[in-house]
């Protein structure tokens, strides 16, 4: 528990003051007579949550920063008979130090990282069941102005910003509660993301399936038609079909009309070589070109020109020559290949399977029908495998809703119960309404005092609330301001002191602020003056020992006072 707290800027009447020391049961601090504002009482009870490892503090109190300045609060802890000291600085608010019983940094021990710190409360205060984080089960317990935790509507939230499905989570680990909804939480997510996947397969179309009831009847209906279909044109060829499926006939047909392609490719290739081959055969022809006969008709011409021209002539022919032979080897070449390919189709198509008598358009028409069919089949198969996946989506999700509801009515139960005794106790009749808690799911909840909207019953039910849940849990300490006491009646305000100084029975702290002595009864009065662990008031005795919340005097003032 907190033992002390001490700091170098905390004054009295210009004198610094001692450390505050801390008890079991209630720690009441206290104002004056007047109910003094602004001396510091609300200000404690943040650095108290600065203490248990909240920044508030240094973030909220914005007054205090600006005009106490950088400041060092030191504090001390005692757990299992042992105390551990440590500080903690305001501008270096993410570390604490280790500290020796004066608050001198421990020789030779390093900061501690604020998460350090706080996990090191959560093992000694016990809290940290489930893995609840210090700050998550005890933050909402501290309700002091300026912190989102004085809503009288929504006691499970540390913050106005707070999700509730994450406050109810926390408020379940507290009770040891969550983690058995967390597995089943955890197999509903999973059946809901297989559900989820194959539904975004379907409808990027990686995937057939058919996507109603109707639709998976009308393919049953397609598909049985297309089954009779397979199976008379596999009788009417021969029965050479009956062994195949779609993938070795839709083989067979591209491999028929591949064969068919390089066979007319060779016929054309056969052709043009025949035709070279006789171009080739006539130019061949040698004979020998005289002009003896014409020299006896024309005894007198010159035929030399005719000569030249002749020999042009076979100059040319040579060249055609040479060009043929090379046109010839590249059409033979081509025809031996489209053989070979001839032959390599052939012997695929025995590979894959003999077929005799079955022509290329009963091979179309099989590899249709038996797409088509397999397409069908794929659709509802895969209709039947999403189906079977929402079902269990959405029998995993019954599940973990009523696991969930099993759960928060537990707590509901023993919370709503505890209120009813502790509110019979602070009203002294059976017959008052108790505030009522209602965990209606995992992101729902509500909190209120049945048909008393008045100020006064409403924080009277926060209270109880919170004093219920020290009883019930682990919760080792709570933080009131003063605001929360204020609305309510007397008689009942008295019970209420009471019921904070009993939980030092059970070795439990609540730390409290209370305005003035005068306002309360006389029979509580007793009470906080022996729980009284500091008492603040104007005129010097402020926490820091002045206030800042008034204009200063002018000079010309000051010079007349």
């Amino acid at each position: 528990m907190l033992v002390r707290v001490q700091c170098d800027k905390f004054v009295a009447n210009g004198k610094k003051r001692p450390a505050i020391e801390f008890h079991e049961g209630l720690n009441a601090i206290l104002g004056d007579e007047d109910r003094s504002n602004s001396i510091g009482k609300s200000t404690l009870l943040m650095i108290l949550d600065f203490v248990f490892g909240g920044e508030d503090y240094v973030k909220k109190c914005q007054d205090v920063q600006e005009n106490v300045l950088e400041h060092t609060i030191n504090f001390t802890f005692l757990f299992d008979g042992q105390e551990y000291h440590f500080a903690r600085n305001t501008v270096d608010y993410m570390s604490v130090t280790k500290c020796d019983k004066d608050y001198r940094p421990s020789e030779g021990a390093d900061k501690m990282h604020i998460d350090d710190f706080r996990d090191f409360l959560a093992e000694k205060y016990a809290v940290n069941t489930e893995g609840l984080a210090w700050r998550g089960a005890m933050s909402k317990f501290i309700r002091v102005y300026k912190r989102e935790t004085m809503d009288e509507e929504r006691p499970l939230q540390s913050a106005k910003q707070e999700n509730v499905k994450d406050a109810i989570k926390k408020y379940m680990q507290q009770f040891s509660k969550y983690n058995v909804v967390d597995a089943q939480i955890k197999q509903a997510d999973k059946a809901a993301d297989e559900r989820d996947a194959f539904r975004k397969t379907q409808q990027y179309e990686h995937i057939r399936a058919a996507k109603n009831q109707k639709e998976y009847d009308e393919n049953e209906k397609k598909a049985a038609e297309l089954e009779i279909q397979e199976q008379q044109l596999a009788e009417n060829s021969s029965k050479g079909l009956l062994d195949l499926d779609s993938m070795q006939a839709q083989r067979l047909s591209e491999l028929n009309e591949m064969l068919i392609n390089y066979r007319r490719q060779r016929a054309k290739v056969q052709t043009q070589l025949n035709s070279l081959r006789r171009e080739m055969t006539e130019g061949k022809k040698s004979f020998k070109k005289t002009f003896t006969e014409l020299e006896k008709y024309f005894p007198q011409e010159e035929f030399r020109a005719l000569t030249e021209v002749e020999q042009f002539h076979q100059s040319l022919a040579k060249v055609l020559t040479t060009e043929f032979k090379e046109t010839e080897k590249d059409l033979a070449t081509a025809y031996v290949l489209l053989g070979n390919e001839i032959v390599s189709i052939k012997e695929q198509i025995a590979e894959v399977k003999s077929i005799p008598n079955v022509t290329q358009a009963v091979l179309r028409e099989y590899a249709r029908i038996t797409t088509e069919l397999n397409n069908l089949r794929e659709a509802n198969k895969n209709f039947i495998t999403f189906e079977r996946l929402k079902k269990t989506a959405a029998e995993y999700a019954e599940t973990r809703d009523e696991v969930i509801a099993t759960q928060l009515s537990d707590i509901e139960t023993v919370v709503n119960k505890k209120m009813r005794e502790i509110t019979a106790r602070i009203v002294k009749n059976d017959i008052q309404r108790p505030p009522t808690l209602q965990l209606e799911k995992l992101g729902k909840y509500s909190f209120s005092t049945r048909d008393d909207g008045g100020s006064g019953a409403q924080f009277r039910g926060l209270i109880t609330f919170d004093l219920a849940n020290m009883e019930v849990s682990n919760i080792p300490f709570i933080v009131h301001d003063s605001d929360l006491l204020d609305p309510i009646e007397k008689p009942a305000l008295t019970e209420i002191i009471k019921e904070y100084d009993a939980v030092g029975k059970r070795g439990q702290q609540t730390f409290v602020s209370f305005r003035s002595l005068d306002f309360y009864a006389e029979e509580a009065k007793p009470l906080i003056k022996k729980r009284k662990v500091i008492e603040l008031s104007g005129n010097g005795n402020q926490l820091f020992g002045r206030g800042w919340n008034k204009e200063p005097l002018k000079e010309e003032e000051n010079k007349n006072e």
